[in-house]
């Protein structure tokens, strides 16, 4: 899923953009009473419009928040705190709708007078109030050109498709493991809750477009290394995975010994008891283990291709059992 929100303007630069097409128009009339008044409208109307065409488009650009998938709402609230962005849309549709009133009733106020020097005081007065509105609501676009900037920035993570979550401590080849299984290159992002890059990778079953994603300091430690954000990110994380594929490194190369990558295993299926989990020891080229666990090496290559088939077959029987319930 991706946002395109478009810049959002400050207070000011709302002024300036509406002001100065307001400025350039003119109309004629057959007196200068007409000409004023003519005149006079044209400027309210066409701050109106501008103004009430560019808002209401921010406030469209924005998502539903609750139609959204349980995935991004999530994030957004670890990002950003719904209640507040619901607050700075709600003040934003509040000054766009006074803005829009003001104006007509003033541009009706014009229409009804002979008084060229009155309707000068009204379009005056209408544009003091006008300018007084948006600055009322001046935090509130900053707070809103700030949740721009970071939804813009998520990476496109489809919530609709089978995705599969890489866990492991760091540094025992989770990222290349991925870029392996999946056709093509990774893409790759920063996600608001990690300052280390994600990879998302791509592979197909039997015609069905499947999601890998490597996501490095969140699920690489345990919890109570976790800050507050990461420990929210591991909830979201929760809503997206259907199959966590654990990966340890049995040579000990990572820097972590096998116990605490045990440790850090049993934590993941406790956090995550609903998923399946599927437990791979990597780096066979530099040692083997004697668990049970799958040995490939990210490498070599070495049964790569046995890992990648266990991964479809589970997908596959999620999605036959899926099928089941909905019939």
């Amino acid at each position: 899923m991706e946002f395109r929100i478009t810049t959002i303007l400050d207070a000011d630069q709302l002024v300036d953009k509406a002001f100065l097409r307001a400025s350039k128009k003119e109309k004629s009339g057959r007196n200068r009473i007409e000409r004023t008044k003519n005149t006079v409208t044209v400027k309210l109307n066409t701050i109106s419009k501008v103004l009430e065409s560019t808002m209401k488009r921010y406030e469209k650009e924005f998502p539903s928040f609750e139609s959204l998938p349980p995935f991004y709402q999530e994030v957004i609230d670890i990002m950003l705190d719904t209640d507040r962005l619901k607050k700075s849309l709600g003040a934003l549709n509040w000054a766009r709708r006074r803005i829009k009133r003001l104006l007509m009733e003033t541009a009706r106020e014009v229409a009804g007078s002979t008084d060229t020097d009155k309707m000068e005081r009204l379009r005056k007065k209408a544009y003091a109030r006008t300018v007084s509105f948006l600055k009322q609501i001046s935090e509130d676009l900053e707070f809103l050109q700030e949740a721009r900037t970071k939804l813009n920035s998520l990476p496109d993570i489809r919530t609709d498709i089978p995705t599969a979550v890489v866990a492991g401590y760091p540094n025992v080849g989770k990222s290349l493991l991925v870029s392996k299984i999946s056709s093509g290159k990774p893409k790759v992002a920063i996600y608001p809750f990690t300052t280390q890059e994600v990879g998302i990778g791509h592979f197909m079953v039997e015609g069905l477009k499947c999601q890998l994603i490597d996501t490095p300091g969140l699920l690489d430690r345990p919890a109570d290394e976790r800050n507050d954000i990461e420990r929210q990110a591991v909830s979201a994380i929760r809503t997206l995975a259907e199959i966590i594929i654990f990966v340890y490194d049995p040579s000990g190369t990572c820097g972590y010994p096998l116990e605490a990558q045990e440790a850090l295993a049993d934590e993941i299926k406790d956090t995550f008891n609903h998923l399946e989990i599927m437990e791979v020891e990597n780096k066979s080229d530099l040692m083997v283990g004697d668990s049970d666990r799958l040995k490939v090496s990210a490498i070599t290559g070495d049964n790569l291709d046995t890992l990648k088939q266990r991964l479809f077959g589970k997908i596959k029987r999620l999605y036959r059992e899926k099928a089941e319930e909905m019939f």
